[in-house]
This record gives C-alpha cells, sequence and structure tokens, in this order.
C-alpha cells in the first residue's frame, strides 16, 4: 500500500521552494518513496524475526506445559493413592469393628462382675444377715 503525503504539507513544500510546484511534489514523491521503503524495511523485518522467536516461544512454550503422557501419569499416581488410602480407611473400619465386639464382650463381663459384687455385698451385709436370720426362724 503506498503511503501519500497530505495535501497541507505539500502546499508547505511549495511554500518553502519559492512556490516552484514541480520542485515540491518531486520532493514530496522523494519522501512517499522513502517512508514506503522504510515499510518495506521493517516489514522485511519482521518478517525475518518472526519464525525464529516463534520457534523460540514454541520451545520455551513446550518445556512448561505439561504433555499429556505426563498428566496421565500423575493422574494414575493420584488414583493409586486414593486406592491405598481406601484401602487403609477399610483397615481401619475393620479395627473399629473387631475393638467394638471386644468392647461389648468387656461392657458384658463388667456387668457381670458388677453383679457378682451386689450379689456378694448384700449377702454378707450383717443387716442383711439378720433379716434372713429373723425369716428363717
Amino acid at each position: 500500500m503506498a503511503y501519500s503525503i497530505p495535501r497541507d504539507v505539500v502546499s508547505l513544500l511549495e511554500t518553502a521552494c519559492n512556490q516552484d510546484r514541480e520542485k515540491a511534489e518531486i520532493f514530496a514523491k522523494a519522501i512517499e518513496n522513502s517512508i514506503q521503503a522504510f515499510k518495506n524495511q521493517v516489514g522485511a523485518a519482521i518478517t525475518d524475526k518472526k519464525e525464529p522467536l516463534k520457534a523460540e516461544l514454541y520451545n520455551e512454550l513446550r518445556t512448561e506445559l505439561t504433555t499429556k503422557e505426563f498428566a496421565r501419569a500423575e493422574i494414575n499416581g493420584v488414583r493409586a493413592e486414593i486406592s491405598e488410602v481406601r484401602a487403609e480407611i477399610s483397615n481401619v473400619r475393620a479395627e473399629i469393628n473387631l475393638l467394638r465386639g471386644e468392647l461389648k464382650q468387656t461392657t458384658l463381663l463388667l456387668k457381670v462382675l458388677i453383679g457378682i459384687a451386689v450379689f456378694g455385698l448384700t449377702l454378707f451385709n450383717p443387716a442383711f444377715v439378720k433379716l434372713v436370720e429373723l425369716i428363717m426362724k
């Protein structure tokens, strides 16, 4: 796309060239061609640097981003840890159930011992012995 100098700049050039329109237009054309040459050089420089920058950015991002295989390996590792935790939870639940059974047995034994103690204390209580003697007479 060609660049054209605004009309007011061309009129300023005419004034600078002592109202010589041809010289002003030649000077304006030279400025336009210079601007166009700068644009082309800048465009070429951008194009030249585009591919190396793109490759460098790709390489940097590739090392930073995770790959499918790495993500899958991490997910499988987490799944293995979850299954280990579930197995540990099952073991703990089994131990809790075992302890509940032992606690029930201990509670029953304690009730029997308390019954025997109450019976023994009642049987050997002097007031109870007198009551039994009175009833037996």
